[in-house]
């Protein structure tokens, strides 16, 4: 079983953003591409010895409690979680709740259409 671990909690748009880590499964060997191999084996040196942390990343967005929207991004290679949120966060929220925004467009269509509106 997946344990995910809350980050961060916000509201924006009408929506709230929960962003969630969990530990990375896959192991960061041929996940770097710097050009370097020896700044690739130093950066997965650095995950191994837990000086960066490496994980996957969940961003959702929900609604009176619903879940309507989510987006992952495995391979997260970052110093804190402060990082990633000043780095990654934006990009991930954003597709969370375009998605979230689609799903609640569907409802209210499929509500209508029951409705013979």
């Amino acid at each position: 079983m997946t344990v995910w671990e809350l980050i961060d909690l916000r509201e924006r748009d009408g929506f709230l953003l929960e962003l969630h880590f969990t530990p990375e499964d896959d192991a960061p060997e041929g996940h770097f591409a710097t050009g370097d191999d020896d700044a690739d084996a130093e950066l997965c040196a650095r995950i191994r010895n837990g000086d960066l942390l490496w994980f996957v990343a969940r961003v959702t967005a929900s609604k009176f409690g619903i879940k309507l929207g989510t987006s992952y991004l495995g391979g997260c290679c970052y110093d804190s979680a402060d990082q990633f949120i000043d780095n990654s966060y934006d990009d991930m929220a954003r597709d969370a709740l375009f998605e979230a925004r689609m799903m609640l467009a569907k409802l209210a269509d499929a509500y209508r259409a029951e409705q013979g509106q």
